[in-house]
């Protein structure tokens, strides 16, 4: 297995990216509040984006694995440089933060080791060559059924050496209903 990186996602894999990038997160767009899918023209967008890399795993003509991470946070119009720069001054200032947008892995035998193999890529490639810390958004469901914070965090351990998990922020959606008077 081969895990290929690209600044640019070449023309010809990105109808299969985003293939399987559907297949893989659609279950989302259901089981969360916020949204956390992008569209196909923001897909393209990030495809195509230079800050950020992107790691492809693919099966022939198929993609079973992919990932997106980026050490320039101004290509991220979702986060708040304000939080980085103040939490982690020196870190923020030296382009040490790298946040990682999405990881995805086909289920069953055509993803089997891609989850680790994408893991270790983006350790070596971004996090330790700028001696780095990482961020990633995990929503309550990835969290709750398949505890990907602390899976993450054993594969770190076995990667690096040392890694520890820490929550950031989170944030609750709450629901107010105004059921007719009894």
């Amino acid at each position: 297995m081969q895990v290929e990186v690209y600044p640019i996602v070449p023309a010809e894999w990105r109808d299969a990216a985003w293939r399987f990038y559907c297949d893989i997160f659609d279950e989302l767009k259901v089981l969360a509040v916020e949204r956390h899918v992008y569209h196909r023209s923001e897909f393209d967008e990030l495809v195509a984006d230079p800050r950020i890399v992107k790691y492809l795993v693919r099966d022939g003509d198929a993609v079973v694995g992919m990932s997106a991470m980026t050490d320039d946070l101004e290509a991220l119009s979702f986060v708040s440089l304000e939080y980085f720069a103040h939490r982690w001054p020196e870190h923020y200032a030296q382009r040490r933060i790298l946040y990682c947008l999405f990881v995805g892995v086909h289920p069953g035998p055509p993803g089997k080791g891609v989850f680790v193999a994408l893991q270790d890529q983006m350790y070596r490639r971004q996090i330790a060559a700028v001696d780095g810390i990482a961020v990633l958004d995990i929503c309550a469901h990835n969290e709750g059924e398949r505890r990907l914070p602390w899976l993450i965090e054993s594969i770190m351990v076995k990667l690096a050496g040392t890694a520890r998990a820490s929550r950031l922020d989170t944030q609750s959606y709450w629901l107010y209903e105004f059921p007719a008077a009894s």
